[in-house]
C-alpha cells in the first residue's frame, strides 16, 4: 500500500443525499447550523439575537412584512377569525413592540377579512399596504353617473335662418301635415252704389228738368239729376251725382210728374257689379290707392275670411287701385236764344261729362288659407273701403299647399315671408319655437340657449325637427350624435352626448358632457365622461361607475407617526389623498368595461413598471401606470398606452395563476402546471405591446411564492414525496428557458408540506421552511459571472418553532413560538463593529496594510443583553449568585446559559468569554411590564459586566466518506483505502467536538449490540496554543486541527459538532493514509 494525501479545498458544498462515491469534494451528509461561505468557510451559524416578544401574536393568523425603507420595517399579522375584534397586528422590526392601529370605520369595517381560507394577497406601495381577502367575490358600487334632467333632454340647433320657413319640432311619430290653400288670383267688385240709371221712358210735355228720386234697395244716399230736350220736352237721360252705399239690391226710381200730360218718364237704376263705376263727381274726389290684408285692418272688413268667428287666413296681401277718367256723358243744343229751337239759331253743343271708376286689384302675397275644404277656401273675401266707397276683394282661385301648421302636439313657428312681412332673427325664431314648444309640445319644457333650443321632459328625449327644403334648417341633438362637431357651441351645463362614430358599432362610441363656463348654460366646453344610468330614461339600467370598495382591497396605512389605519379605499375616505378606487371617468361598459376579476377574487396583488397588478384565476390585470387605484381606460376616443392592462393567460391545461414573479425580463406567472412570461419588446409597457408567452410546463407548489434569485428564479413542486426546487434562467423572450433542478443532489430534503419561501440576493440565499416546525431549509448560491460557484443546501435548528421568517437589510428574520411567546429574533450574517452585543477576537495584519479587528456574537437563540446584573455574595445560607434580568420570561433552564462579554467579576477577573448553564428561571414586574429574571449560582457578578444570555443550540457537520481520487475528480471505489486522519483548516478556532463513530455493530447470543470499534470523541477547546487559561472567549483566527481516523474509508463515520456559544469556521482539510487498488478481502 501507498501512503497518499488529498485535500479537501473546502466544505462549502452543503448537503447532498448523493451516494458518497460520488459526492463532489466539499459537500457533507449533514449540515446543520452552520453557513458554508465562501469569504470565511463553513461557520457555525449566526445567533438568533431577541428583538422583542410579539404581544397579542397567535397561531392561526397570517403574517407579512412591510419593508416600506431602511429606517421602517414592520411585521404584521392578520387573523381571519378575530375579525370581530382586532385581527391586525403591527409590531416594529426593529424592536418588536406594537404599533397602534384605528379602524377608519369601527369594528365593522373588519368584516372585509373574514372568512379569508387562503393567506391574504398583500403588497405595500410607499405608505399604503394593500391587502385582499382571497375569498372576497369583487363586486361593483351602486353609485351611478346620473344626466341632467334624468337623461330626458335635447337639444335643437337653429343651423339656417330663411324667410317663409315652417320649423316644427315634434316628438314621436312624425306628424301629418295639412293641406290648405294658397290664393292664386282675387278680384274686386264695387260694393253697395248705384252705378247707372237707365231710362226706360222719356215722358212728354217735360218743360223743365224733373226731380229725380232713388230709394230702396237697402242703401241710401245716391241721388240723380235727369235731362231733357228742350225741343221734344222730354226725358233723354239720368245721370247719377252720388251713387250712395249699402245698395244691395236695386233702388226705385222716381221721376217727377210732366207739366202736363200723363206720360211720364220712368227707369231703372243698377248697382254695383264689378271693378268699375261711375260716379257724379267731375273731380275725381273717390280715387285712391289702398294696401290691403285678408287679416284684417284699417278700412277693411274681414268678415267674409271667417269660419266660426275665426279669420282663417295668413298673409293675403294686396292692393287695391282705383282711378276715375271722365267721359262724355251727353252733348246739350245750345241756340241764341236759348229758347229757340231754329236751327239757323244754333250755336253748337255742350258736353256734359262724368267720372268712371275702375278699381284694380293686385295681389302681392297668397297667403294660406288655413282649411282643408276648397269651396271654403274659394268663398273667402273682405270688404274695404276707399273714400267712402266700398270694394270686395274676393277669392277667385286657389292652389293646395302642405304645411305643418294647425297640426296639433308640435312645436311650430313659421318665419315671416319677406322682409315686408316681419323681421327676420335667430332671436325671433328660437324664443317663437319655445313659446310653442312650451305650449303645445306635450311632456317637453324648452328653454333658448346659445343658437337653439335645450329641451327637457319625459318625451324630450325623442324630440325630431322637420322644416326646410330638405329638412336641414335645423339639427336635434339627443342623446347621440355621429361627430362631436355637431354639438352645439353652447349648450346647457351638464349635457350630456354618446358620439356614435360607426352607426352599427358600439365599441368606438364615447360620452362627452358640456360644462358651461358659468355653471348654468351657454358658452363652454365639451369633455369626455362616462355614460350615465338613466340614458335610456328609467334610470333602472346597470351602467354603474365603478367597482364597490367594501369588495376592494383595504388598505393598511402607514401614518408615518408610529401608528396605522386600516380603511377602505373610497372617496369618503380619502382624505387629502388620491388614494381610493376610481370609478370609471369615460365609457360605457363596452369601450369601458369593468376589469375581469370583477363576479371574482383576488388572489395575489404585485407591482411591476409603475402599475398596481391584480390576480384573478387565469386573469391579470394592471393598473394605469402611476394611477394605482385606477383599472379604467384613460379616454375612449383614443387608446392610450396609460390604459390597464387586462390579458387572460391561456393554455392547454387550466392556467389558473397562483404566483406573480416581476423579474427584470418582465412578469412570470406560475399556475399548477406552467410557468408563462408576460413583457413587452417596446421601451414601454402598455396594452399594445404587451406580449404572453408559455415558457414550461413544470408543476409548481400553489402554496409556495416563487423567488428572485437577481438573474434567474427559483420555485418548487411538491408533486413528489419530497418537494423540489427548480431555477429558470431566462436569458430573453425568444429563446426558451434554461430549467435546472437545484434539489437534484438532495431530493429527499425538502418536505413535501413547507409553507414558506423567502430569499435575500445580496446574501445570496432562499429559505424554505414549514409554520409550526423548528427546521428551516436553507439554499445558498454564489455567482461568478456566469458561472455558479456555490450551490448549498444546508439547515438550520431553531430554538422554537418557525411562525414566519423574511430577509431584510442583510439580515434573516424569524417568529419562533418558544415558551408560550412569540420571539422575534434577528440573525445578522456579519456583526456590527459597534454592535453591544459582540466580543472583539484577535488583532493582526492579515496582508499588509489591512488590520483585523473582528467583531463576534455570542452564539446563542434568542439572545439578549442583561438590563441588569445582581450580584450577591455567599452567605451561611447561600452560594453566591448573579441575578440576571432579560426582556422575555424562560419557561425553564434547559439548554439556557449566559455568556460573559465584558466586565469582571467580584473578585476583579475578567468574565469575557464565561460560560454558565442556568440554576434558575422566574419573573419581576417593574412598572407594569414583566421582565424575566436567570439565576446562576456560584458567580457574583459586577453590576457593570456585559452579558449575553440565551440557548445553546449545536452545529453538526456530517463529512462523507472519502475515497482516493485518480484524477480528472475519478474516485477509485473499489480500491483499499485506510485513513490515518484528517487534518482540518480552521479559520476561528472556536471550541468543537469531533465524534468518530462506527456504522457496523454485531448482536451477541445475549443480544448485546457491540459495535466493532468504540466511539471516539475528539474536544478541541480553540484557546490559544500553549494557553491554560479556560472561560475566556476564543482566540484564534486560524489554526489547525488534526483528527486521527486510523480506520478503512468506509468504516467511520466523522461527525464535527459545535456546542459551545462561539464563533467557529472550517475552511478546508485533508486526509492521509494508505492506498491500494487492488481490495484485500478477508475470508
Amino acid at each position: 500500500m501507498s501512503a497518499v494525501n488529498q485535500r479537501i479545498p473546502n466544505f462549502l458544498g452543503g448537503v447532498s443525499q448523493q451516494p458518497d462515491k460520488i459526492k463532489f469534494p466539499g459537500q457533507l451528509r449533514v449540515c446543520d447550523n452552520a453557513v458554508p461561505d465562501i469569504t470565511f468557510g463553513l461557520k457555525k451559524r449566526p445567533p438568533a439575537e431577541f428583538v422583542g416578544t410579539l404581544t397579542n401574536a397567535n397561531t392561526s393568523g397570517h403574517w407579512y412584512e412591510i419593508l416600506r425603507d431602511g429606517d421602517e420595517k414592520y411585521i404584521v399579522q392578520i387573523t381571519p377569525s378575530l375579525t370581530g375584534s382586532m385581527p391586525i397586528r403591527v409590531w416594529d422590526l426593529a424592536d418588536g413592540t406594537e404599533k397602534s392601529l384605528t379602524n377608519s370605520s369601527g369594528d365593522s369595517l373588519f368584516s372585509y377579512l373574514a372568512g379569508a381560507t387562503a393567506p391574504y394577497a398583500v403588497t405595500t406601495i410607499q405608505d399604503y399596504t394593500l391587502i385582499a381577502n382571497p375569498n372576497k367575490t369583487v363586486g361593483t358600487t351602486g353609485q351611478t353617473f346620473t344626466a341632467i334632467n334624468n337623461g330626458d333632454y335635447s337639444y335643437a340647433r337653429l343651423d339656417t335662418v330663411a324667410y317663409n320657413t315652417e320649423y316644427i319640432l315634434y316628438s314621436g311619430t312624425a306628424p301629418t301635415p295639412n293641406t290648405f290653400f294658397r290664393v292664386t288670383s282675387v278680384k274686386v267688385d264695387v260694393l253697395g252704389l248705384v252705378n247707372k240709371i237707365t231710362v226706360t221712358n222719356e215722358g212728354a210735355n217735360y218743360t223743365s228738368d224733373p226731380t229725380v228720386t232713388i230709394s230702396g234697395g237697402g242703401g241710401s244716399g245716391a241721388t240723380a239729376v235727369a235731362e231733357r230736350d228742350k225741343n221734344d220736352e222730354k226725358v233723354v237721360r239720368i245721370t247719377v251725382t252720388n251713387p250712395g252705399s249699402g245698395y244691395t239690391s236695386a233702388p226705385t226710381v222716381t221721376i217727377s210728374n210732366a207739366n202736363s200730360g200723363s206720360n211720364h218718364a220712368t227707369a231703372t237704376a243698377e248697382i254695383s257689379n264689378g271693378p268699375t263705376w261711375n260716379g257724379g263727381d267731375v273731380d275725381q274726389s273717390k280715387s285712391g290707392t289702398l294696401t290691403w290684408s285678408f287679416s284684417g285692418g284699417d278700412a277693411v272688413d274681414d268678415t267674409g275670411a271667417k269660419v266660426g268667428g275665426t279669420n282663417i287666413t295668413e298673409n293675403i296681401e294686396g292692393s287695391l287701385q282705383v282711378n276715375g277718367n271722365s267721359y262724355v256723358v251727353s252733348n246739350s243744343e245750345n241756340f241764341e236764344p236759348a229758347t229757340s229751337s231754329d236751327p239757323n239759331n244754333f250755336l253748337g253743343f255742350t258736353q256734359n261729362y262724368n267720372i268712371r271708376y275702375t278699381a284694380t286689384v293686385t295681389l302681392k302675397d297668397g297667403g294660406l288659407i288655413k282649411t282643408t275644404n276648397q269651396s271654403t277656401a274659394e268663398g273667402m273675401f273682405i270688404d274695404v273701403t276707399i273714400e267712402g266707397i266700398d270694394y270686395r276683394v274676393s277669392v277667385e282661385a286657389v292652389e293646395p299647399v302642405t304645411t305643418y301648421q294647425e297640426v296639433s302636439g308640435i312645436g311650430y313657428f313659421k318665419s315671416p315671408k319677406n322682409p315686408d312681412n316681419g323681421t327676420l332673427s335667430m332671436a325671433t325664431i328660437l324664443n317663437g319655437l319655445k313659446s310653442s314648444v312650451n305650449s303645445n309640445l306635450a311632456n317637453v319644457t324648452a328653454e333658448v340657449v346659445g343658437s337653439g333650443l335645450y329641451m327637457h321632459g319625459s318625451a324630450a328625449d325623442g324630440v325630431n325637427f322637420l322644416g326646410g327644403a330638405v329638412n336641414e334648417n335645423m339639427s336635434v341633438i339627443g342623446q347621440k350624435a355621429q361627430d362631436i362637431s355637431k354639438l352645439p357651441s353652447m349648450n346647457k351645463d351638464g349635457y350630456v352626448a354618446q358620439i356614435s362614430n360607426a352607426a352599427d358599432l358600439d365599441t368606438d362610441d364615447y360620452y362627452v358632457k358640456f360644462e358651461a363656463n358659468n355653471g348654468a348654460s351657454g358658452a363652454g366646453s365639451y369633455n369626455e365622461c362616462v355614460r350615465p344610468h338613466n340614458f335610456d330614461g328609467s334610470g333602472n339600467d346597470d351602467m354603474v361607475l365603478g367597482l364597490d370598495p367594501a369588495t376592494m382591497p383595504h388598505a393598511l396605512i402607514n401614518n408615518r407617526n408610529g401608528t396605522f389605519t386600516f380603511t377602505k379605499l373610497d372617496e369618503a375616505s380619502k382624505g387629502t389623498t388620491e388614494n381610493y378606487w376610481k370609478n370609471r371617468e369615460v365609457g360605457d361598459d363596452t369601450s369601458n368595461p369593468f376589469p375581469t376579476f370583477v363576479g371574482s377574487t383576488i388572489q395575489e396583488m404585485f407591482f411591476h413598471r409603475n402599475r398596481l397588478g391584480f390576480v384573478s384565476g387565469e386573469q391579470i390585470v394592471m393598473s394605469q401606470p402611476g394611477q394605482y387605484f385606477n383599472l379604467f381606460i384613460v379616454s375612449a376616443i383614443t387608446t392610450s398606452d396609460d390604459n390597464p392592462i387586462d390579458i387572460t393567460v391561456s393554455d392547454i391545461k387550466p392556467a389558473f395563476i397562483n404566483h406573480i414573479l416581476p423579474i427584470q425580463k418582465g412578469m412570470m406567472m406560475f399556475s399548477d402546471n406552467g410557468q408563462f412570461l408576460l413583457f413587452t419588446e417596446s421601451d414601454i409597457f402598455s396594452p399594445k405591446t404587451v406580449r404572453l408567452k408559455k415558457l414550461s410546463s413544470y408543476e409548481c407548489d400553489a402554496t409556495i411564492q416563487p423567488v428572485d434569485l437577481g438573474t434567474s428564479v427559483l420555485f418548487t413542486s411538491n408533486v413528489s414525496a419530497y418537494a423540489r426546487a427548480f431555477e429558470a434562467t431566462i436569458l430573453d423572450q425568444s429563446t426558451p428557458p434554461n430549467i435546472l433542478e437545484q434539489t437534484r443532489v438532495v431530493p429527499e430534503f425538502l418536505p413535501k408540506d413547507i409553507t414558506k419561501a423567502t430569499n435575500s440576493t445580496s446574501i445570496g440565499i432562499t429559505t424554505y421552511g414549514k409554520k409550526g416546525d423548528t427546521a428551516v431549509y436553507h439554499y445558498k448560491y454564489y455567482n461568478a459571472g456566469d458561472k455558479r460557484e456555490q450551490s448549498a443546501w444546508y439547515t438550520w435548528t431553531l430554538t422554537g418553532t418557525m411562525q414566519h421568517m423574511l430577509y431584510t437589510g442583510g439580515s434573516f428574520f424569524t417568529v419562533t413560538l418558544h415558551d408560550n411567546s412569540y420571539k422575534l429574533c434577528r440573525y445578522e450574517y456579519v456583526a456590527d463593529a459597534d454592535n453591544t452585543r459582540s466580543y472583539v477576537l484577535g488583532t493582526g495584519t492579515v496582508g499588509s496594510p489591512l488590520t483585523t479587528s473582528r467583531q463576534f456574537e455570542a452564539h446563542l437563540d434568542n439572545m439578549t443583553i442583561a438590563t441588569n446584573v445582581a450580584g450577591s455574595a455567599q452567605t451561611t445560607t447561600a452560594p453566591e449568585k448573579t441575578v440576571l434580568r432579560i426582556p422575555y420570561v424562560p419557561a425553564n433552564t434547559t439548554n439556557l446559559v449566559m455568556v460573559g462579554l465584558s466586565g469582571n467579576d467580584s473578585d476583579g477577573n475578567s468574565i469575557a468569554g464565561t460560560v454558565r448553564q442556568a440554576d434558575a428561571v422566574g419573573s419581576v414586574t417593574i412598572s407594569g411590564v414583566v421582565h424575566g429574571t436567570v439565576t446562576f449560582n456560584n458567580i457574583n457578578l459586577s453590576s457593570s459586566a456585559k452579558i449575553a444570555v440565551g440557548y445553546k443550540y449545536t452545529s453538526i457537520i456530517e463529512l462523507p466518506t472519502y475515497y482516493f481520487n485518480v484524477g480528472n475528480n475519478a474516485y477509485d471505489t473499489e480500491g483499499e483505502l485506510r485513513i490515518s486522519g484528517i487534518t482540518f483548516e480552521l479559520g476561528v478556532g472556536g471550541p468543537m467536538e469531533f465524534h468518530l463513530t462506527s456504522p457496523f455493530e454485531y448482536v451477541d447470543a445475549s443480544g448485546n449490540v457491540t459495535k466493532d470499534i468504540d466511539d471516539y470523541v475528539q474536544f478541541e477547546s480553540g484557546m490559544f496554543t500553549n494557553s491554560s487559561v479556560f472561560d475566556k472567549p476564543p482566540a484564534d483566527l486560524a489554526r489547525r486541527v488534526r483528527v486521527p481516523i486510523q480506520r478503512k474509508n468506509e468504516k467511520y463515520t466523522l461527525q464535527i459538532q459545535v456546542p459551545d456559544p462561539f464563533s467557529t469556521a472550517i475552511i478546508s482539510g485533508s486526509w492521509d493514509g494508505n492506498y491500494s487498488n487492488k481490495r484485500h478481502v478477508r475470508r
